[in-house]
Protein backbone atom coordinates (compact mmCIF):
# COMPACT_ATOMS: atom_id res chain seq x y z
CA UNK A 1 0.00 0.00 0.00
CA UNK A 2 2.79 2.57 1.13
CA UNK A 3 4.88 1.60 -2.30
CA UNK A 4 2.01 2.26 -4.40
CA UNK A 5 1.52 5.74 -3.06
CA UNK A 6 5.00 6.40 -2.96
CA UNK A 7 4.71 5.10 -6.75
CA UNK A 8 1.77 7.65 -7.68
CA UNK A 9 3.13 10.82 -5.64
CA UNK A 10 6.51 10.05 -8.18
CA UNK A 11 3.97 9.73 -11.44
CA UNK A 12 2.34 13.15 -9.79
CA UNK A 13 5.70 15.06 -9.38
CA UNK A 14 6.95 14.11 -13.15
CA UNK A 15 3.72 14.80 -14.76
CA UNK A 16 4.21 18.40 -12.96
CA UNK A 17 7.29 18.75 -13.97
CA UNK A 18 6.84 17.71 -17.24
CA UNK A 19 3.61 19.83 -17.55
CA UNK A 20 4.33 23.42 -18.98
CA UNK A 21 2.81 26.22 -17.02
CA UNK A 22 1.67 28.85 -19.13
CA UNK A 23 2.08 32.61 -18.46
CA UNK A 24 -1.31 34.18 -18.59
CA UNK A 25 0.57 37.32 -19.78
CA UNK A 26 1.51 35.37 -23.29
CA UNK A 27 -1.60 34.54 -23.41
CA UNK A 28 -3.83 35.87 -26.57
CA UNK A 29 -7.44 35.05 -24.85
CA UNK A 30 -6.52 36.73 -21.33
CA UNK A 31 -4.91 40.17 -23.32
CA UNK A 32 -8.07 40.78 -25.29
CA UNK A 33 -10.25 40.04 -22.07
CA UNK A 34 -8.19 42.14 -20.06
CA UNK A 35 -8.11 44.87 -23.12
CA UNK A 36 -11.92 45.02 -23.43
CA UNK A 37 -12.31 45.07 -19.58
CA UNK A 38 -9.74 47.68 -19.00
CA UNK A 39 -11.46 49.85 -21.64
CA UNK A 40 -14.64 49.81 -20.88
CA UNK A 41 -13.97 50.87 -16.97
CA UNK A 42 -11.92 53.61 -18.22
CA UNK A 43 -15.27 54.41 -20.58
CA UNK A 44 -17.67 54.01 -17.56
CA UNK A 45 -15.69 55.99 -15.04
CA UNK A 46 -14.97 58.71 -17.34
CA UNK A 47 -18.57 58.68 -18.14
CA UNK A 48 -19.48 58.61 -14.40
CA UNK A 49 -17.24 61.60 -13.40
CA UNK A 50 -18.53 63.42 -16.44
CA UNK A 51 -22.50 63.59 -15.24
CA UNK A 52 -21.20 63.96 -11.61
CA UNK A 53 -18.92 67.20 -12.20
CA UNK A 54 -22.15 68.36 -15.45
CA UNK A 55 -24.89 67.37 -12.38
CA UNK A 56 -23.03 69.43 -9.94
CA UNK A 57 -22.42 72.29 -11.57
CA UNK A 58 -25.97 72.68 -13.18
CA UNK A 59 -27.36 72.14 -9.69
CA UNK A 60 -25.04 75.06 -8.33
CA UNK A 61 -26.20 77.40 -11.16
CA UNK A 62 -29.72 76.75 -10.15
CA UNK A 63 -29.64 77.49 -6.78
CA UNK A 64 -27.56 80.76 -7.59
CA UNK A 65 -30.28 81.47 -10.53
CA UNK A 66 -32.74 81.29 -7.96
CA UNK A 67 -31.06 83.16 -5.23
CA UNK A 68 -30.53 85.87 -7.40
CA UNK A 69 -34.26 85.90 -8.54
CA UNK A 70 -35.37 85.69 -5.00
CA UNK A 71 -32.70 88.69 -4.24
CA UNK A 72 -34.28 90.87 -6.84
CA UNK A 73 -37.84 90.30 -5.92
CA UNK A 74 -36.53 91.52 -2.27
CA UNK A 75 -34.66 94.50 -3.56
CA UNK A 76 -37.69 95.59 -5.15
CA UNK A 77 -39.51 95.68 -1.86
CA UNK A 78 -36.43 97.98 -0.50
CA UNK A 79 -36.84 100.27 -3.02
CA UNK A 80 -40.66 100.63 -2.62
CA UNK A 81 -39.94 101.21 1.35
CA UNK A 82 -36.60 103.75 0.55
CA UNK A 83 -34.07 101.64 2.80
CA UNK A 84 -36.10 102.53 6.38
CA UNK A 85 -35.78 101.16 8.98
CA UNK A 86 -39.46 101.05 9.77
CA UNK A 87 -40.32 99.02 6.81
CA UNK A 88 -37.72 96.19 7.20
CA UNK A 89 -39.00 95.44 10.52
CA UNK A 90 -42.24 95.01 9.35
CA UNK A 91 -43.39 91.95 6.74
CA UNK A 92 -40.29 92.80 4.83
CA UNK A 93 -37.97 92.18 7.52
CA UNK A 94 -39.34 88.42 8.72
CA UNK A 95 -39.64 87.80 4.64
CA UNK A 96 -35.76 88.46 4.75
CA UNK A 97 -35.07 85.99 7.60
CA UNK A 98 -37.29 83.38 6.54
CA UNK A 99 -35.75 83.09 3.47
CA UNK A 100 -31.95 83.15 5.09
CA UNK A 101 -32.73 80.12 7.07
CA UNK A 102 -34.38 78.18 4.21
CA UNK A 103 -31.22 79.08 2.54
CA UNK A 104 -29.21 77.65 5.86
CA UNK A 105 -27.22 81.08 5.60
CA UNK A 106 -27.06 85.23 5.75
CA UNK A 107 -28.30 87.86 3.94
CA UNK A 108 -27.28 91.56 4.54
CA UNK A 109 -29.24 94.38 3.17
CA UNK A 110 -26.71 97.62 2.06
CA UNK A 111 -27.54 100.96 1.78
CA UNK A 112 -25.51 103.22 -0.64
CA UNK A 113 -23.65 104.39 2.23
CA UNK A 114 -22.23 100.94 2.43
CA UNK A 115 -24.20 100.62 5.96
CA UNK A 116 -25.57 97.12 6.63
CA UNK A 117 -29.47 97.96 7.26
CA UNK A 118 -30.53 94.46 7.54
CA UNK A 119 -28.25 91.25 8.75
CA UNK A 120 -29.93 88.02 9.34
CA UNK A 121 -27.08 87.37 12.36
CA UNK A 122 -27.65 90.42 13.54
CA UNK A 123 -23.65 90.65 14.12
CA UNK A 124 -22.68 93.53 12.16
CA UNK A 125 -25.75 95.23 11.86
CA UNK A 126 -25.91 99.20 11.88
CA UNK A 127 -22.08 98.64 10.82
CA UNK A 128 -20.80 99.81 7.69
CA UNK A 129 -19.08 97.02 5.00
CA UNK A 130 -16.35 98.19 2.41
CA UNK A 131 -14.78 95.23 0.34
CA UNK A 132 -13.91 95.11 -3.60
CA UNK A 133 -16.41 92.87 -4.51
CA UNK A 134 -19.04 95.11 -3.01
CA UNK A 135 -17.71 98.58 -4.29
CA UNK A 136 -17.69 97.17 -7.82
CA UNK A 137 -20.92 96.09 -7.64
CA UNK A 138 -22.35 99.10 -6.01
CA UNK A 139 -20.49 101.14 -8.47
CA UNK A 140 -22.37 99.18 -11.54
CA UNK A 141 -19.01 97.67 -12.29
CA UNK A 142 -19.95 94.31 -12.21
CA UNK A 143 -23.63 93.13 -12.50
CA UNK A 144 -23.15 90.55 -10.02
CA UNK A 145 -20.30 89.24 -7.57
CA UNK A 146 -20.09 85.28 -6.56
CA UNK A 147 -17.83 84.03 -4.33
CA UNK A 148 -17.27 80.22 -3.36
CA UNK A 149 -16.31 79.52 0.48
CA UNK A 150 -16.34 75.87 1.32
CA UNK A 151 -19.47 74.59 1.41
CA UNK A 152 -21.03 77.92 1.03
CA UNK A 153 -21.66 80.75 -2.06
CA UNK A 154 -21.97 84.51 -1.22
CA UNK A 155 -23.48 86.04 -3.64
CA UNK A 156 -23.38 89.80 -4.19
CA UNK A 157 -26.96 91.27 -5.58
CA UNK A 158 -27.61 95.30 -6.61
CA UNK A 159 -30.55 96.35 -5.78
CA UNK A 160 -31.03 98.21 -9.10
CA UNK A 161 -34.20 101.00 -9.64
CA UNK A 162 -36.42 101.72 -12.21
CA UNK A 163 -33.80 104.07 -13.95
CA UNK A 164 -30.88 100.94 -13.68
CA UNK A 165 -29.35 103.10 -11.30
CA UNK A 166 -27.93 101.01 -8.10
CA UNK A 167 -29.26 102.21 -5.27
CA UNK A 168 -27.51 99.50 -2.48
CA UNK A 169 -26.71 95.86 -2.19
CA UNK A 170 -27.64 92.36 -0.85
CA UNK A 171 -25.35 89.90 0.43
CA UNK A 172 -26.43 86.77 0.33
CA UNK A 173 -24.31 83.50 1.86
CA UNK A 174 -26.15 80.03 0.73
CA UNK A 175 -25.28 76.80 2.18
CA UNK A 176 -24.81 73.99 -1.01
CA UNK A 177 -24.80 70.96 1.84
CA UNK A 178 -28.38 69.85 -0.39
CA UNK A 179 -26.55 69.76 -3.63
CA UNK A 180 -24.09 67.69 -1.53
CA UNK A 181 -26.07 65.57 -0.46
CA UNK A 182 -27.37 64.93 -3.75
CA UNK A 183 -24.39 64.32 -4.87
CA UNK A 184 -23.92 61.69 -1.92
CA UNK A 185 -27.02 60.48 -3.11
CA UNK A 186 -26.17 60.24 -6.87
CA UNK A 187 -22.47 58.67 -6.09
CA UNK A 188 -23.79 55.98 -3.94
CA UNK A 189 -26.38 55.33 -7.18
CA UNK A 190 -23.16 55.51 -9.49
CA UNK A 191 -21.70 53.29 -7.79
CA UNK A 192 -24.22 50.43 -8.05
CA UNK A 193 -24.23 51.34 -11.77
CA UNK A 194 -20.69 50.67 -11.84
CA UNK A 195 -20.80 47.70 -10.13
CA UNK A 196 -23.64 46.18 -12.75
CA UNK A 197 -21.53 47.36 -15.24
CA UNK A 198 -18.82 45.72 -14.13
CA UNK A 199 -20.20 42.72 -14.11
CA UNK A 200 -21.65 43.25 -17.77
CA UNK A 201 -17.94 43.99 -19.01
CA UNK A 202 -16.51 41.06 -17.78
CA UNK A 203 -19.40 38.86 -19.02
CA UNK A 204 -18.94 40.66 -22.20
CA UNK A 205 -15.04 40.57 -22.17
CA UNK A 206 -15.38 36.64 -21.37
CA UNK A 207 -17.50 36.33 -24.84
CA UNK A 208 -15.44 38.62 -26.96
CA UNK A 209 -12.24 37.12 -25.73
CA UNK A 210 -13.66 33.63 -26.74
CA UNK A 211 -14.61 34.62 -29.54
CA UNK A 212 -11.90 36.42 -30.78
CA UNK A 213 -9.44 32.93 -30.22
CA UNK A 214 -12.01 30.63 -31.22
CA UNK A 215 -10.86 30.39 -34.42
CA UNK A 216 -7.16 30.20 -33.67
CA UNK A 217 -8.16 27.21 -31.00
CA UNK A 218 -9.81 25.49 -34.07
CA UNK A 219 -6.41 26.29 -36.07
CA UNK A 220 -4.63 25.24 -33.05
CA UNK A 221 -6.60 21.65 -32.94
CA UNK A 222 -6.26 21.29 -37.07
CA UNK A 223 -2.27 21.70 -36.88
CA UNK A 224 -2.48 19.34 -34.01
CA UNK A 225 -4.12 16.58 -35.86
CA UNK A 226 -1.20 17.36 -38.78
CA UNK A 227 1.48 17.05 -35.83
CA UNK A 228 0.00 13.62 -35.82
CA UNK A 229 0.68 12.34 -38.92
CA UNK A 230 -2.85 13.85 -40.92
CA UNK A 231 -1.38 16.04 -43.53
CA UNK A 232 -4.53 17.26 -44.76
CA UNK A 233 -5.38 20.96 -45.77
CA UNK A 234 -6.98 23.01 -43.17
CA UNK A 235 -10.34 24.23 -42.89
CA UNK A 236 -10.80 27.63 -44.56
CA UNK A 237 -14.25 28.53 -42.98
CA UNK A 238 -14.21 31.44 -40.80
CA UNK A 239 -16.13 34.82 -40.19
CA UNK A 240 -13.12 36.50 -40.04
CA UNK A 241 -11.10 37.21 -42.84
CA UNK A 242 -7.40 37.27 -40.54
CA UNK A 243 -8.41 33.38 -39.91
CA UNK A 244 -9.22 32.88 -43.36
CA UNK A 245 -6.23 34.65 -45.05
CA UNK A 246 -4.18 32.93 -42.09
CA UNK A 247 -5.69 29.14 -42.86
CA UNK A 248 -4.55 30.01 -46.04
CA UNK A 249 -1.42 30.75 -46.02
CA UNK A 250 -0.53 27.49 -43.95
CA UNK A 251 -2.27 25.50 -46.69
CA UNK A 252 0.06 26.81 -49.00
CA UNK A 253 3.16 26.23 -46.66
CA UNK A 254 1.45 22.41 -46.19
CA UNK A 255 1.11 22.01 -49.93
CA UNK A 256 4.68 22.83 -50.42
CA UNK A 257 5.50 20.93 -47.60
CA UNK A 258 3.89 17.62 -48.72
CA UNK A 259 6.12 19.05 -52.00
CA UNK A 260 9.32 18.97 -50.35
CA UNK A 261 8.52 15.06 -48.24
CA UNK A 262 7.32 14.19 -51.83
CA UNK A 263 10.65 15.58 -53.52
CA UNK A 264 12.83 14.00 -50.18
CA UNK A 265 11.34 10.75 -50.79
CA UNK A 266 11.76 10.83 -54.74
CA UNK A 267 15.34 11.83 -53.73
CA UNK A 268 16.06 9.01 -51.96
CA UNK A 269 14.43 6.52 -54.28
CA UNK A 270 16.27 7.92 -57.25
CA UNK A 271 20.05 8.13 -55.32
CA UNK A 272 19.45 4.59 -54.74
CA UNK A 273 17.86 3.82 -58.33
CA UNK A 274 20.77 5.62 -59.40
CA UNK A 275 23.64 4.01 -57.26
CA UNK A 276 21.86 0.22 -57.70
CA UNK A 277 21.90 0.79 -61.44
CA UNK A 278 25.65 0.62 -61.97
CA UNK A 279 26.38 -2.32 -59.16
CA UNK A 280 23.84 -4.54 -60.73
CA UNK A 281 25.05 -4.05 -64.28
CA UNK A 282 28.36 -4.87 -63.00
CA UNK A 283 27.51 -7.73 -61.09
CA UNK A 284 25.20 -8.94 -64.78
CA UNK A 285 28.53 -8.51 -66.09
CA UNK A 286 31.08 -10.28 -64.04
CA UNK A 287 28.19 -12.98 -63.43
CA UNK A 288 28.37 -14.00 -67.28
CA UNK A 289 31.95 -14.40 -66.72
CA UNK A 290 31.99 -16.69 -64.16
CA UNK A 291 29.10 -18.81 -65.50
CA UNK A 292 31.37 -19.46 -68.81
CA UNK A 293 34.51 -21.35 -68.97
CA UNK A 294 37.36 -20.46 -71.01
CA UNK A 295 35.97 -16.88 -72.09
CA UNK A 296 38.15 -15.55 -74.97
CA UNK A 297 40.50 -12.71 -74.38
CA UNK A 298 38.04 -10.34 -76.62
CA UNK A 299 35.16 -11.33 -74.26
CA UNK A 300 36.84 -10.66 -71.65
CA UNK A 301 38.16 -7.20 -72.40
CA UNK A 302 34.78 -6.62 -73.90
CA UNK A 303 32.94 -7.41 -70.36
CA UNK A 304 35.85 -5.53 -68.34
CA UNK A 305 35.46 -2.24 -70.61
CA UNK A 306 32.01 -2.29 -69.82
CA UNK A 307 32.63 -2.56 -66.09
CA UNK A 308 34.96 0.26 -65.98
CA UNK A 309 32.29 2.70 -67.77
CA UNK A 310 30.05 1.83 -65.22
CA UNK A 311 32.11 2.30 -62.61
CA UNK A 312 33.06 5.83 -63.69
CA UNK A 313 29.53 6.28 -64.13
CA UNK A 314 29.16 5.53 -60.24
CA UNK A 315 32.04 8.00 -59.53
CA UNK A 316 30.32 10.68 -61.17
CA UNK A 317 27.35 10.07 -59.27
CA UNK A 318 28.79 10.38 -56.65
CA UNK A 319 30.81 13.08 -57.35
CA UNK A 320 27.85 14.91 -57.80
CA UNK A 321 25.84 14.29 -55.05
CA UNK A 322 28.79 14.82 -52.98
CA UNK A 323 29.26 18.25 -54.64
CA UNK A 324 25.17 19.14 -53.85
CA UNK A 325 25.85 18.07 -50.22
CA UNK A 326 28.39 20.56 -50.18
CA UNK A 327 26.15 23.29 -51.77
CA UNK A 328 23.38 22.21 -49.59
CA UNK A 329 25.12 23.16 -45.94
CA UNK A 330 24.28 26.74 -44.79
CA UNK A 331 28.11 26.81 -43.35
CA UNK A 332 29.17 26.48 -47.16
CA UNK A 333 31.65 29.13 -48.11
CA UNK A 334 32.48 31.13 -51.14
CA UNK A 335 35.75 31.99 -51.84
CA UNK A 336 34.87 35.13 -53.45
CA UNK A 337 37.25 37.20 -55.28
CA UNK A 338 36.96 39.25 -58.24
CA UNK A 339 37.09 37.14 -61.18
CA UNK A 340 36.96 38.16 -65.22
CA UNK A 341 33.66 36.47 -66.26
CA UNK A 342 34.81 37.05 -69.84
CA UNK A 343 38.47 35.12 -69.59
CA UNK A 344 36.05 32.34 -67.85
CA UNK A 345 33.24 31.57 -70.25
CA UNK A 346 36.25 31.61 -73.13
CA UNK A 347 38.19 29.07 -71.00
CA UNK A 348 35.18 27.33 -70.66
CA UNK A 349 34.23 27.40 -74.49
CA UNK A 350 37.44 26.43 -75.24
CA UNK A 351 37.47 22.96 -73.75
CA UNK A 352 33.86 22.25 -75.09
CA UNK A 353 34.51 23.13 -78.74
CA UNK A 354 36.19 20.05 -80.00
CA UNK A 355 33.07 18.49 -78.44
CA UNK A 356 30.80 20.47 -80.07
CA UNK A 357 33.31 19.90 -83.28
CA UNK A 358 32.49 16.54 -83.73
CA UNK A 359 28.85 16.71 -84.15
CA UNK A 360 29.61 20.10 -86.24
CA UNK A 361 27.70 22.31 -83.49
CA UNK A 362 29.02 25.43 -84.14
CA UNK A 363 29.70 27.30 -80.78
CA UNK A 364 29.61 31.47 -80.78
CA UNK A 365 30.49 33.63 -77.41
CA UNK A 366 29.40 37.77 -77.88
CA UNK A 367 30.84 39.73 -74.75
CA UNK A 368 29.25 43.33 -75.08
CA UNK A 369 31.75 44.43 -72.60
CA UNK A 370 34.22 43.60 -70.13
CA UNK A 371 32.97 42.11 -66.99
CA UNK A 372 34.64 41.49 -63.33
CA UNK A 373 32.65 40.05 -61.00
CA UNK A 374 32.93 39.36 -57.12
CA UNK A 375 32.01 35.53 -57.50
CA UNK A 376 33.45 31.88 -56.28
CA UNK A 377 35.24 30.72 -59.17
CA UNK A 378 34.98 27.36 -58.54
CA UNK A 379 31.33 27.34 -58.13
CA UNK A 380 30.76 29.29 -60.58
CA UNK A 381 32.75 27.42 -63.40
CA UNK A 382 30.92 24.45 -62.42
CA UNK A 383 27.58 26.14 -62.85
CA UNK A 384 28.35 27.66 -66.28
CA UNK A 385 30.02 24.32 -67.39
CA UNK A 386 26.83 22.18 -66.65
CA UNK A 387 24.76 24.43 -68.89
CA UNK A 388 27.24 24.89 -72.21
CA UNK A 389 27.23 21.28 -71.63
CA UNK A 390 23.76 20.69 -71.65
CA UNK A 391 23.30 23.09 -74.57
CA UNK A 392 26.24 20.57 -76.66
CA UNK A 393 24.60 17.35 -75.00
CA UNK A 394 20.61 17.62 -75.78
CA UNK A 395 21.82 19.88 -79.46
CA UNK A 396 20.94 18.84 -82.70
CA UNK A 397 23.67 17.27 -85.14
CA UNK A 398 24.84 20.34 -87.29
CA UNK A 399 23.06 22.58 -84.80
CA UNK A 400 24.46 26.07 -82.64
CA UNK A 401 25.34 27.24 -79.10
CA UNK A 402 25.23 30.83 -78.56
CA UNK A 403 26.51 32.24 -75.37
CA UNK A 404 26.44 35.82 -74.74
CA UNK A 405 27.87 38.17 -71.75
CA UNK A 406 26.45 41.74 -70.40
CA UNK A 407 26.16 43.61 -67.15
CA UNK A 408 24.91 47.03 -65.90
CA UNK A 409 25.60 48.97 -62.56
CA UNK A 410 24.76 45.93 -60.59
CA UNK A 411 24.64 42.49 -62.58
CA UNK A 412 26.24 40.83 -65.23
CA UNK A 413 24.01 38.46 -67.18
CA UNK A 414 25.42 35.08 -69.07
CA UNK A 415 22.67 33.88 -71.34
CA UNK A 416 22.79 30.09 -72.97
CA UNK A 417 21.06 29.43 -75.82
CA UNK A 418 20.79 26.60 -77.83
CA UNK A 419 19.11 24.63 -81.17
CA UNK A 420 18.35 21.69 -79.39
CA UNK A 421 15.85 19.17 -78.70
CA UNK A 422 14.07 21.90 -76.53
CA UNK A 423 11.94 21.09 -73.00
CA UNK A 424 8.00 20.48 -73.23
CA UNK A 425 6.35 22.99 -70.99
CA UNK A 426 4.98 20.74 -68.47
CA UNK A 427 8.57 19.42 -67.24
CA UNK A 428 10.63 23.18 -67.57
CA UNK A 429 9.44 23.55 -63.40
CA UNK A 430 11.04 20.46 -62.80
CA UNK A 431 13.91 20.09 -64.74
CA UNK A 432 16.07 21.83 -61.82
CA UNK A 433 15.27 19.14 -58.91
CA UNK A 434 17.53 16.45 -58.45
CA UNK A 435 17.52 13.42 -61.05
CA UNK A 436 14.90 14.87 -62.91
CA UNK A 437 15.15 13.79 -66.71
CA UNK A 438 12.92 15.12 -69.53
CA UNK A 439 14.32 11.96 -71.72
CA UNK A 440 15.52 9.07 -69.17
CA UNK A 441 17.08 7.09 -71.98
CA UNK A 442 18.85 9.83 -74.13
CA UNK A 443 20.31 11.19 -71.05
CA UNK A 444 21.83 7.92 -70.14
CA UNK A 445 23.33 7.83 -73.48
CA UNK A 446 24.60 11.12 -73.38
CA UNK A 447 26.31 9.87 -69.41
CA UNK A 448 23.47 12.42 -67.65
CA UNK A 449 23.30 11.96 -63.98
CA UNK A 450 20.45 14.03 -63.46
CA UNK A 451 22.33 16.55 -60.84
CA UNK A 452 23.68 18.97 -63.43
CA UNK A 453 20.86 21.84 -63.47
CA UNK A 454 20.50 20.84 -59.57
CA UNK A 455 23.73 21.97 -58.93
CA UNK A 456 23.91 24.93 -60.84
CA UNK A 457 21.08 26.14 -59.57
CA UNK A 458 22.57 26.00 -56.12
CA UNK A 459 25.51 27.88 -57.19
CA UNK A 460 23.81 30.65 -58.68
CA UNK A 461 21.38 31.06 -55.52
CA UNK A 462 24.35 30.78 -53.46
CA UNK A 463 26.04 33.99 -55.45
CA UNK A 464 22.41 35.15 -54.63
CA UNK A 465 21.25 35.29 -58.42
CA UNK A 466 18.78 33.99 -60.44
CA UNK A 467 18.35 31.70 -63.01
CA UNK A 468 15.61 31.48 -65.72
CA UNK A 469 14.67 29.39 -68.64
CA UNK A 470 12.68 29.53 -71.86
CA UNK A 471 11.99 26.58 -74.58
CA UNK A 472 9.74 25.56 -77.02
CA UNK A 473 10.35 21.69 -77.87
CA UNK A 474 11.87 21.46 -80.77
CA UNK A 475 13.42 24.97 -81.32
CA UNK A 476 15.99 24.77 -78.35
CA UNK A 477 16.24 26.30 -74.83
CA UNK A 478 18.04 29.46 -73.46
CA UNK A 479 18.89 29.56 -70.02
CA UNK A 480 19.39 33.37 -68.52
CA UNK A 481 21.52 33.93 -65.67
CA UNK A 482 21.46 37.05 -63.40
CA UNK A 483 24.66 37.22 -60.69
CA UNK A 484 25.11 40.65 -58.54
CA UNK A 485 28.74 41.96 -59.63
CA UNK A 486 29.36 43.07 -56.12
CA UNK A 487 28.42 40.00 -53.50
CA UNK A 488 26.59 40.74 -50.78
CA UNK A 489 27.05 38.17 -47.33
Amino acid sequence: MTLSIFRQSGELVTILRNRKFTNPLKSLRFIVFCSFLLLSMLLMLSFSMLVQHSYNDRMVKQKLTLVQNQCNILGNQILVNQFTMDALRSNLNVQIDQLANVWEGRILVIDPNYKILKDTYTIDQNNYIIYDEAVKVMRGENDRSIRMVDDYAEVIIPIVNAEKVVNGIMIATVSLHDIEDTNEYLNEQMHILLMLFLMLAVMSAYLISKIAVSGLNRLNGQIRTLNEGHLEPLDAKSKYKEFVELTESFNVLLNKMQVLEDSRQEFVSNVSHELKTPITSMKVLADSLLMQEEVPNEMYREFMSDMVQEIDREGKIINDLLTLVKMDKKSSALNIAPVNINALLELLLKRIKPIAAKRNIDVVFESFREVIGEVDEVKLTLAFSNLIENAVKYNNDGGSVYVSLNSDHKFFYVKVQDTGVGIPEDSQSQVFERFYRVDKARSRDTGGTGLGLAITRNAILMHKGAIKLFSEPGEGTTFTVRIPLKYVS
